[in-house]
């Protein structure tokens, strides 16, 4: 009986090939059909030039529905902000914590980026507000404000969400329903990143295409490299009153590297919860910051997506970036990256983010589809690995930071 058993073939297993495509990680599918649209489209414009257009003109059907995605995505996370921050003081301090990483993070990200590209404080000679009345017009033509009204709704919804329980849990079946479907689409949508690549091939040629997109993969490394120095040196050294050694040895760095292998900061959360707990951290503490942190901590994509605006509008396409624009894009991007679902290949934070610049700079038809392609190629890949390292590591550095100050927290709350 036991030979039997050993000898029953496997049930389920499927053909060989698709046993190794699973085996491949989803990020390194992205990358691999990334890199083919750009070879592709770089090679062949004439060919492919088609596909473009086509891609644009999708990319125009689905801004159409941004605004829809960020009210579902963006109202039950608001909800649950209110619920969990109001519940208690620790649960209060962890989501002011967030938020301002955020905020700070999407400040570091417009002094530098502005400071790297010389953006003027208006465009055009403009007075500072003749440049307001122009950015609020061109938002107001082609639904192009819908995006930022989206915002507004959302988090109106979500504070009413919050103290009614059968909205909120519409709100939870929605948010739960986006995540789900992020998941699914994870290998769906490879021929809609090929296209991207393919877009960004056509519009800027194989060579200067790879020439963005390494440079985009530099400045993102080195932006992500400020938040780390400044988060570990500053924060948790100094805040958080823990030796640097230790954390980056044992937390860090196994951390770090996982997170980056998933691009996801929900699947590194079992590693990110050991990890923190090896090196100290309560259990108390480490179970809900983390969690927490993995859903709504996205403070390197705040940093990032708001530097990329100056990258993409100004050194990519040439076109004129001013302070105000950036001053009103950065609390919506730190909202974003707050509420950005978990959706694959840059259609989340990626998608948000290249929508708002779209809309500020008030581009529409072709000229937006390409711009918002190339805006998710550019941030896709080598990029997202980065930012996803940076955004996993940093709810672990706040869970020990909170640790750190944990009893003298609660003695003071008894009090």
């Amino acid at each position: 009986m036991v030979a039997g058993v050993l000898s029953e073939p496997p049930r389920h297993r499927g053909p060989t090939w698709l046993r190794l495509t699973r085996r491949v990680p989803t990020y390194v599918w992205t990358f691999l059909a990334l890199v083919a649209g750009l070879a592709a489209g770089g090679f062949f414009p004439s060919a492919l030039a088609p596909v473009a257009d086509a891609t644009s003109t999708l990319i125009a059907w689905v801004v159409a529905v941004v605004p829809l995605l960020i009210l579902a995505a963006l109202s039950p996370a608001i909800a649950t902000l209110v619920r969990r921050g109001l519940a208690g003081r620790f649960a209060g301090a962890v989501v002011l914590w967030y938020v301002f990483t955020s905020t700070v993070a999407g400040l570091i990200a417009l002094v530098a980026s502005a400071a790297i590209f010389r953006i003027p404080l208006t465009t055009g000679g403009r007075g500072v507000w003749t440049e307001a009345a122009v950015m609020l017009r061109s938002l107001g033509e082609g639904g192009a404000s819908w995006p930022l009204l989206a915002i507004l709704a959302g988090v109106l919804l979500g504070f009413f969400g919050a103290r009614n329980d059968p909205t909120y849990r519409v709100l939870k079946r929605v948010a739960d329903a986006i995540e789900g479907m992020g998941h699914r689409l994870a290998y769906v949508m490879l021929p809609l990143i090929l296209a991207f690549g393919v877009t960004l091939g056509v519009r800027f040629g194989a060579r200067l295409g790879l020439s963005h997109y390494l440079t985009m993969t530099a400045y993102t490394a080195g932006l992500v490299l400020v938040w780390w120095a400044f988060y570990t040196f500053v924060l948790v050294r100094r805040v958080g009153r823990r030796p640097v050694g230790p954390v980056l040895s044992g937390y860090y760095v196994p951390t770090a590297v996982f997170a980056a292998g998933t691009c996801s900061s929900l699947a590194t959360l079992p590693v990110n919860l050991a990890n923190a707990k090896k090196v100290g951290v309560r259990d108390e503490v480490a179970d809900f910051v983390l969690p927490f942190g993995a859903v709504v901590n996205l403070d390197a994509s705040a940093l990032a997506y708001l530097a990329y605006g100056p990258f993409v509008v100004s050194y990519v396409f040439g076109l004129e970036l001013s302070w105000m624009m950036m001053l009103a894009a950065w609390p919506a991007v730190v909202l974003f990256t707050i509420a950005a679902p978990g959706l694959p290949a840059g259609m989340g934070t990626a998608l948000w983010s290249a929508t708002l610049f779209a809309s500020i700079l008030g581009l529409e038809g072709q000229a937006q589809g390409e711009f918002i392609a190339s805006w998710i190629a550019l941030s896709g890949g080598l990029p997202d690995m980065l930012r996803t390292a940076t955004n996993t590591t940093g709810d672990g550095y706040t869970a020990i930071i909170f640790d750190g100050r944990f009893d003298q927290f609660f003695a003071r709350d008894r009090g």
